[in-house]
């Protein structure tokens, strides 16, 4: 995103931000804030080198809810560049419910628009998991949000890019491989993407393992008939990382912890589109803000039922929150 849109438009901007720093956390500024339409109560988002913060409550007084989360970390939608106004947004997580605070105001086109003070607006969207539950407008002569600068170029001295597509923050540290881990697969004229096998394993742990090669990692629970079908399976359960285990072989592993990583760096934790520069592209059927991403193994005999599956399940904030590989053949 360029921030060369001139001295007048960032001077616009600044106007903005001049009502929000008492709200602010001692050594933080302002992102943006607002007065409640309706409601007695106030919304700041402040920020500094290290953390972004979220504070709701009754005006002037202690706030209902305070979150905070490292700034490099946090979910900061900036300005795509286009339109009539200029908005940027933050969104906080706290368990089930996520709060999406934005500010902004139009765009002054001419020297006339220069001479009044632009429209400004605001918001808060929460959703209860992924599902809306409140809309909140700002009182506009209340909003204050500074556009220039601040969280964007935060991330950014972080070594952090903005990704349009996939409406995430990507690693600089995580390069596009020089072909991609998906691979094309045929089969009766269907081309579809697949993963190679060597990748269907998380900290060295392999589907297909023999009972034999895990006894280090400790021993196995039996699980009476869990999926219906009247066979009993052997679970491991490790930190962090489930192993199933049919005949004496590994045929499902499932992981909702960063520390089991698969060959190639794709790991929990990850955003979206860090997810998607890791593979090499979107998989086929999917788009770059699908909330799953599934994958099958490469075969040199392509059949219609793969034996080995991936699936990418991304938790509300747009990073990785389960990986999970299973065999068809049990």
């Amino acid at each position: 995103m360029s921030m060369n849109f001139g001295v007048s438009l960032l001077f616009a901007g600044a106007l903005l931000a001049t009502k929000a720093h008492a709200g602010c956390p001692q050594g933080q500024e302002a992102f943006t804030s607002c007065q409640i339409e309706g409601r007695n109560t106030e919304v700041f988002v402040c920020f500094d080198d290290q953390v972004a913060t979220y504070s709701y409550g009754p005006i002037g007084g202690a706030p209902d809810l305070f979150l905070s989360e490292p700034v490099v970390r946090v979910d900061f939608a900036p300005w795509s560049g286009s339109g009539v106004s200029i908005f940027e947004s933050v969104t906080f997580y706290n368990g089930d419910y996520a709060y999406n605070v934005g500010g902004g105001f139009d765009r002054p086109f001419s020297e006339e628009d220069m001479e009044h003070e632009p429209r400004r607006f605001g918001w808060v969207e929460v959703t209860e998991s992924g599902e809306h539950a409140a809309s909140l407008e700002c009182i506009p002569e209340t909003v204050s949000y500074g556009f220039g600068g601040g969280i964007y170029d935060i991330k950014v001295a972080a070594g952090l890019t903005w990704d349009l597509y996939s409406f995430t923050w990507v690693s600089d540290s995580i390069q596009p491989t020089p072909t991609s881990i998906l691979q094309d697969s045929q089969y009766e004229s269907v081309i579809e993407h697949c993963l190679p096998a060597s990748e269907f394993s998380l900290g060295g742990v392999r589907m297909g393992d023999p009972l034999s090669a895990l006894g280090k990692l400790g021993s196995p629970e039996t699980i009476e008939d869990p999926d219906g079908r009247g066979e009993a399976i052997d679970r491991m359960t490790l930190v962090g990382m489930h192993l199933d285990i049919f005949q004496e072989e590994v045929v499902a592993m499932s992981t909702t912890s960063p520390s089991w990583e698969m060959p190639s760096g794709l790991k929990v934790g990850l955003t979206r589109g860090e997810v998607i520069r890791l593979l090499g592209r979107v998989p086929d059927g999917y788009t770059a803000t699908s909330q799953s991403f599934t994958a099958y193994v490469c075969s040199d005999n392509p059949v219609p039922d793969p034996e080995w599956t991936m699936v990418i399940d991304f938790g509300q904030d747009k990073r990785v929150e389960r990986i999970y590989f299973v065999s068809l053949a049990y």
